[in-house]
């Protein structure tokens, strides 16, 4: 079973489950975040919509969950919450 944890971001809770580290490498060489041009948006989403299991509105909507509600600040730390999820042993 993938590691899982719960986090909570300006009183939002989010359920986070871990990924393979190839399916984490490609979606950075995808999305050129390890060199060439970079498609931030494009990486934030597929992290949103791989890792986040709940709310079930952001592992389907991805980075349109928080476009819709105007809220870059909760998408930036949970940004950050699930790399630094990701890149913890356990």
């Amino acid at each position: 079973m993938a590691k899982q944890k719960k986090v909570a971001i300006n009183g939002v809770e989010f359920q986070l489950q871990g990924v393979s580290p190839t399916w984490y490498l490609d979606l950075n060489d995808s999305c050129g975040m390890t060199g060439g041009k970079r498609n931030t948006a494009g990486y934030m989403d597929g992290l949103f919509k791989g890792v986040v299991i709940a709310p079930k509105e952001v592992s389907t909507e991805g980075l349109k969950y928080f476009d819709e509600m105007e809220d870059i600040e909760t998408a930036e730390k949970l940004l950050t919450e699930i790399e630094t999820f990701l890149r913890k042993r356990s």
